[in-house]
């Protein structure tokens, strides 16, 4: 049995029971030992590897450059990496889980989004290909990601063959017949399928005994009870990777879920993870909250002794100082005198009435009711544009003209002035929203101005999003906006053509944002982002906003520089009289200053980016410090992207 070390491998000899097979017909053939797959062999050239790399630097590197250094050992670590240079922190990531491997043990990389978590999973497959592990492997990605991987695999090591495993029952059923056999050979391509289709044929994909298992957006197995993960639990995984950008946040039955999935002999017991922060006490007062603040440092101290052998997670301002930098801006849209009335309505509960007057609906109708219910929906679609409650009691199916449908709602008329004044400037523009109706009216305003766009949202298939990403990608497509819903377009798309980001509505999970940002700030990116965050003046939603800086900071335990809560607290799990509440404060200085349209002048200054270029950008030890002016206000980023809500996990 080998024992790797850090400078060899020692092969103990070990009186193995050999198995005895099975009489056939003919001659009677000579025991033989089970093959172990190459394991063996392939962790020798690791270990023998790892030593070379250490005795040639030693030896030989003194007159290298740190650059020099870096891509020698690359060429060492994953020679089948031909298509690009690694940085210095991604092959450490590589190192890193190839000593996982080494110690048997799963893992999660979960460096902040943007720092290359796909070319480092891919150096290190390539790594595991070019020692003899033929496989199989699979990545079970969302589906928006599938080409991309696929992209990035063809890319940096174009000797490996990929295979997306998607389409119909049939078109699945012919990949499986041409490109996977049964028999794994060192052709068998890497499987890169979404988590549908995993879901789906579990029962198939169970006929292979996966040497690695890649789950992209790991976070997705938060829920011990989902669906994927009991589907996942059937299929034979030797070694399992989880990738995500999302720090650990929830609370602690969502964590143990995860450490489950990779860990199971260690984490069987939920009760038992529980008890380990379990940390009674009582106290009133002082007493109380110091009591309290011992807890948290307790958890968090006991985290990091769980999570430090089998979690790495690294922050854009600690590796990749080359990025260029990112600014967000909060502008504020005031409400048309039509939204007003609406919220009025929906606040007083009189918006069947509104209805009654206002169109020719019978609000006796099935289901008419149930809509109205949420309060929280309601407000926030008026927020977004009214039409999105009017059209669902209108009997039209046609939009009224782009004028009216600018008339109707403030936020628009600021997005219509924003886009103007960005396009002009020969800037390419991603916009975000979370309603896929917002991005049915942003497509017919656009289209109405002539602009030709790309759009990607839950219901666009996957080569669509393939060919519309490399397009916009294309700087002679002409095309300079794409329209994405926020879960569905914020995950695993490179769009780093696009230096600006319009959030026209924000997510209540600042993790999803933050996702939608990093679509074009990431690695690849050279030029200055702009992140444009609207929201509405004096509602629920601009509210929520201005107490999110404030409230979250206080409700999240930190790990390392990602995120913990304790408590399973949502923003979203406000109830109505909280929310009423939240739209009848009184209005402080604060409030009066946002309630002003943004000046054209005063829009021409946030759009400038002369500050996160040049000298002015080398100052980034400057602490974030808030700028504002009638309807707009600004956090200045840090190197790790900054911006209000990102701050909040700093």
């Amino acid at each position: 049995m080998e024992q790797i070390t850090d400078k060899a491998v020692e092969v103990k000899d070990e009186d193995e029971p050999v198995e005895e097979q099975k009489k056939g017909r003919g001659r009677k053939r000579k025991a033989k030992a089970k093959p172990k797959y190459n394991d063996k062999k392939a962790k020798t050239a690791v270990a023998a590897m790892l030593t070379r790399s250490r005795e040639d630097r030693t030896a030989d590197d003194s007159t290298l450059t740190e650059e020099e250094r870096w891509e020698k050992e690359q060429a060492n670590l994953v020679p089948l990496l031909t298509g690009g240079k690694l940085k210095s922190y991604q092959i450490k990531g590589i190192k890193w889980l190839i000593s996982l491997w080494q110690n048997g043990l799963n893992g999660i990389l979960a460096d902040q989004m943007g720092l290359g978590k796909t070319i480092q999973t891919i150096g290190f497959l390539a790594h595991l290909k070019g020692n003899g592990m033929d496989g199989p492997y699979m990545v079970i990605a969302p589906l928006s990601t599938l080409s991309n991987w696929l992209n990035e695999l063809s890319r940096f090591a174009p000797s490996l063959i990929g295979l997306i495993y998607h389409g119909d029952k049939v078109a699945r059923a012919e990949l499986r017949r041409k490109f996977m056999p049964k028999k794994v050979g060192p052709n068998f391509p890497i499987i890169i399928t979404s988590f549908e289709m995993a879901m789906f044929d579990a029962k198939l994909l169970a006929n292979y005994q996966w040497k690695y298992v890649v789950v992209d957006e790991g976070h997705r197995l938060k829920n011990t009870n989902c669906k994927l993960l009991r589907e996942l639990r059937r299929i034979p995984m030797e070694n399992k990777l989880l990738l995500t950008g999302t720090p650990l946040q929830n609370n602690l039955a969502e964590l143990w879920s995860l450490l489950n999935f990779i860990l199971p002999d260690i984490f069987s017991s939920h009760q038992e993870f529980e008890s380990w922060f379990d940390f009674s006490g009582k106290g009133d007062g002082e007493q109380q909250e110091e009591t309290d603040e011992n807890k948290r440092v307790l958890v968090v101290s006991k985290l990091h002794a769980i999570l430090r052998p089998f979690l790495l997670r690294r922050m854009k301002e600690d590796v990749e100082h080359m990025l260029p930098r990112k600014k967000e801006i909060i502008i504020y849209a005031n409400m048309t005198e039509h939204q007003k009335q609406i919220q009025n309505h929906l606040v007083e509960r009189t918006f069947d009435n509104y209805l009654h007057e206002n169109t020719d609906i019978v609000l006796r109708r099935p289901g008419i009711k149930t809509k109205l219910n949420n309060l929280l929906i309601q407000l926030r679609k008026n927020c977004g544009h009214p039409d999105l409650l009017d059209a669902a009691f209108d009997t039209s199916y046609f939009y009224p003209p782009v004028e009216k449908l600018l008339e109707q709602c403030g936020k628009f008329q600021l997005l219509d002035r924003l886009l103007d004044a960005l396009l002009k400037r020969n800037h390419k523009v991603l916009i975000f929203s979370q309603w896929t109706k917002v991005l049915d009216i942003l497509d017919y305003y656009l289209d109405t101005k002539g602009l030709k766009v790309c759009r990607i949202d839950g219901n666009v298939k996957l080569e669509d999003r393939r060919k519309q990403i490399a397009e916009f990608n294309d700087l002679n497509s002409g095309l300079n906006v794409f329209i994405l819903s926020t879960r569905a377009g914020g995950l695993g798309i490179n769009l780093t053509s696009a230096d600006t980001c319009i959030l026209y509505d924000s997510d209540w999970n600042p993790q999803m944002d933050l996702q939608a940002m990093d679509r074009c700030h990431r690695i690849g990116q050279t030029k200055p982002v702009h992140v444009y965050r609207l929201a509405t003046s004096n509602s629920v939603e601009g509210r929520i906003i201005k107490r999110a800086f404030g409230k979250l900071k206080l409700e999240h335990v930190v790990i390392g520089k990602g995120q913990f809560q304790q408590d399973a607290a949502k923003p979203n799990a406000l109830d109505e009289a909280e929310l009423l509440a939240l739209l009848r404060d009184e209005q402080g200085e604060e409030d009066r200053m946002i309630q002003m349209d943004i000046s054209d002048e005063d829009l021409l200054k946030v759009m400038d980016r002369s500050d996160l270029t040049g000298p002015a950008a080398a100052a980034s030890a400057a602490p974030l410090v808030p700028l504002k002016g009638p309807g707009w206000e600004v956090v200045l980023a840090s190197k790790s992207g900054g911006g209000m809500l990102s701050a909040l996990t700093s």
